[in-house]
């Protein structure tokens, strides 16, 4: 979602973009018209500025998310709400696996190669076109089901995968500006939440917040941050690129390694919620889904970290000594900033849950304490992945995310039926701290550091081999 400078292209003009550093961005660049030559060398200023910008956006989304989510309880109850939050699992967990990881693909791809940066993003964009098609013909043949055949339910499963296609499209153009204009970036992922909230406070004031209403305005926001994508990324430069066959491989090959992960990452963090919502009654989700709000508020401020750092390692523009350094200050930093922020939602639930969200969801604040020392774990988690992937290598993301789904599918199914919903948030506090352990020991850094140059350590084999052939040319 920030920053930056230099580079924008003239109609007509001709720009060579030899490198690009996230974050605020820094870049060389060859133009008709020469311009001085800026240092490539990260400084941590602009780290924790980066870090810093990004955390308030992302602070700003989740609270408008969450002030949204405050409206629906209070208007709707907890039986509505439990069946909006299984819609809202569903489409979530459709997404992560039909967008086939191009988030995470494209954005390496403009980052490690921005000269061919519009025809990564048309060529992702194809892909995007299909799988959408796709996912929307399997959503609506599973929406009846999903909706125990209730009306309104399976309305909004239906609305919500229609909005598939788009959302697939947008998220390619969107992770195009992660990798190479940090604010746009910001500013098309809080302008969903923003007008979301917009929306839904309207309804709220005029009595008219049903489900109904809430899904569609859900549906329209999301198709509105899609064009807004579009638009900023026509305006500079990336979009009118074509689609290549050459590209389509790698681009699948990295998103489909994402792809590995995100599935048992998705069981990791939503199994809970996705066998509760089958197996427990909707007010009961409702309480689980409070507390599961609750405790996420913590997820996208430490999210920062990953988010900035994360291109900046794809880059391959830093040494492997600060590459390495930049990833211990990255660990400690969510590790500290997870234990405060979830030290402080867990002490204040007890009037917090009952004055926000109502008396009748004062169930979930055992179900936050719970969940707490979990969603701790999960937000390191997610910084250490962001820095694998960074590295090139999502495969270790996906080993260590396949280790914990497995983990919380065996403990969901020992513990939910003694337990009941405290178990199920038990077994993901443990398949969180699982996954964390996996991915901090695979995280580089072990052997000896190169100075100058990327060890062979930091990527996987096809990463390094790129690395070497750029050296030696």
């Amino acid at each position: 979602m920030y920053g930056g400078g230099g580079g924008t292209v003239a109609p007509g003009g001709l720009v060579e973009v030899r490198t690009a550093v996230i974050g605020p961005t820094v870049r060389r660049v060859r133009h008709r018209h020469r311009r001085p030559r800026l240092s490539l060398r990260l400084r941590g200023t602009e780290l924790r500025v980066g870090i810093a910008r990004t955390a308030i956006v992302n602070a700003v989304s989740v609270g408008s998310a969450g002030l949204g989510g405050v409206l629906a309880a209070r208007s709707l109850g907890p039986a509505p709400r439990g069946e909006y939050a299984a819609i809202m699992t569903w489409f979530g967990t459709l997404l992560m696996v039909g967008q086939l990881g191009q988030t995470a693909a494209v954005a390496y791809h403009v980052a490690r190669e921005p000269r061919r940066a519009a025809d990564h993003l048309a060529t992702s964009r194809n892909i995007m076109l299909v799988t959408g098609l796709l996912a929307i013909g399997a959503g609506l043949v599973a929406a009846p089901m999903l909706g125990r055949h209730h009306g309104e339910a399976v309305w909004g499963y239906r609305l919500v995968f229609l909005t598939c296609l788009p959302t697939f499209v947008g998220a390619s153009y969107t992770f195009a500006l992660l990798a190479t204009r940090l604010a746009l970036w910001n500013l098309v992922r809080i302008s969903q939440p923003l007008a979301y909230l917009a929306v839904l406070g309207l309804l709220y004031l005029t009595g008219g917040l049903t489900l109904t209403t809430l899904v569609w305005t859900l549906c329209l926001t999301m198709v509105a941050q899609t064009v807004l994508a579009y638009a900023l990324c026509r305006r500079h430069g990336l979009a009118g690129g074509r689609g290549r066959a050459d590209l389509a491989r790698p681009l699948l090959r990295y998103g489909v390694s994402q792809v590995t992960a995100a599935v048992p990452t998705t069981l990791t963090g939503r199994l809970d919620q996705l066998v509760l919502s089958m197996a427990v009654a909707p007010a009961a989700l409702g309480h689980y889904a409070v507390a599961t709000s609750v405790t996420n508020l913590a997820l996208p401020l430490v999210g920062a970290v990953g988010s900035v750092v994360y291109p900046r390692i794809a880059s391959h523009t830093m040494s492997a000594q600060g590459a390495l350094a930049l990833q211990r200050r990255a660990v400690w930093t969510s590790a500290v900033l997870s234990a405060v922020l979830l030290l402080a939602v867990a002490a204040s639930a007890p009037w917090v849950v009952p004055s926000v969200f109502g008396a009748g969801f004062r169930g979930a604040v055992l179900l936050i304490w719970l969940l707490s020392p979990g969603t701790a774990l999960l937000a390191c988690g997610m910084v250490c992945a962001d820095l694998l992937r960074g590295h090139g290598r999502p495969l270790a993301v996906a080993r260590a995310q396949g280790i914990s789904a497995v983990a919380v599918a065996v403990l969901l199914a020992v513990l939910l039926p003694t337990m009941g919903l405290p178990g199920a948030a038990l077994a993901s506090t443990v398949a969180a701290g699982v996954a964390l352990i996996l991915m901090l020991r695979a995280l580089p850094g072990r052997s000896a550091v190169a100075d100058g140059g990327v060890v062979d350590s930091l990527v996987e084999p096809r990463a390094r081999t790129e690395t070497a052939a750029r050296t030696s040319a």
